[in-house]
């Protein structure tokens, strides 16, 4: 096993994916539900700005949206236990993105439990706000569309 092992993910979804060595990250947390999956590829989604975030050990993906796309909410706060595990230290080494979820070809982002993405640390975590006013299922606003809102 050299350098050169290319590593593939055989999704259910879509298929096999070969990550490179730099879309590969550790969750040591896992996600809500899935507190043993560890290790996931994060690939861009065919010819969109959304991403894909793969489970390496079972058949999990979600379809993430950049947070910058998302005009639901004006950012949150990161306590500082996640700033240590996550090893940040600067606010742009942070890359946020919202799950999305379609129903019925509507789309739908948790925005109580955002992903994070510290890309060159290679880790990440999901991060439940305590926050109420925000829900785990609301219908996506893309930035910049405040008619949406009304």
């Amino acid at each position: 096993m050299g350098e050169n092992t290319v590593t593939v993910i055989h999704s259910q979804l879509y298929g096999e994916l070969r990550p490179e060595k730099h879309q590969i990250y550790q969750f040591q947390q896992g996600i809500v539900g899935f507190s043993h999956l560890n290790q996931f590829a994060l690939l861009p989604y065919e010819d969109s700005q959304l991403f894909i975030l793969q489970a390496f050990e079972e058949e999990l993906s979600l379809l993430l949206l950049p947070a910058s796309m998302c005009g639901n909410v004006e950012g949150f706060h990161i306590d500082e236990e996640v700033v240590t595990a996550l090893e940040i230290e600067s606010v742009e080494e942070v890359i946020a993105f919202y799950i999305i979820r379609f129903i019925d070809d509507v789309p739908f982002v948790n925005v109580k439990a955002p992903i994070l993405i510290v890309p060159n640390k290679q880790k990440g975590c999901q991060y439940v706000l305590t926050n109420d006013s925000v829900s785990v299922r609301e219908r996506l606003i893309l930035a910049g569309d405040e008619d949406a809102r009304s």
